[in-house]
């Protein structure tokens, strides 16, 4: 089964004349693309462009993550202990750090 996204009355063929191309998807994917533009009050092809601008900025945050936690691991990493009584310790001694660097002078 073929069946073309719908386009709009005086639509130009593509993004300001760019090429346009027909995607074959199977009819219940189809579907269910036309019900997701439907409750967004759209029509299929801003679906998939909303669809698709989504997918790159997960991407862009998962990759932007994974350099942050690799950088994280060449620098040592958090430095937290595998035991509970350790990160307690870590945490109340930041907390020391932190009020003696902020807050002693005001005493």
């Amino acid at each position: 089964m073929h069946r073309s996204l719908p386009r709009r009355s005086g639509e130009r063929s593509g993004v300001e004349g760019s090429p346009v191309v027909t995607v074959r998807l199977p009819a219940s994917l189809y579907a269910e693309l036309e019900t997701l533009a439907t409750e967004e009050q759209t029509d299929p092809v801003e679906m998939i462009g909303r669809l698709v601008t989504v997918a790159s900025q997960r991407h862009a945050w998962l990759r932007d993550l994974t350099a942050l936690l690799a950088e994280s691991r060449q620098s040592g990493g958090l430095r937290i202990g595998a035991t509970k009584d350790k990160v307690v310790e870590r945490l109340r001694q930041t907390r020391r750090e932190i009020f003696e660097a902020e807050y002693a002078h005001l005493y």
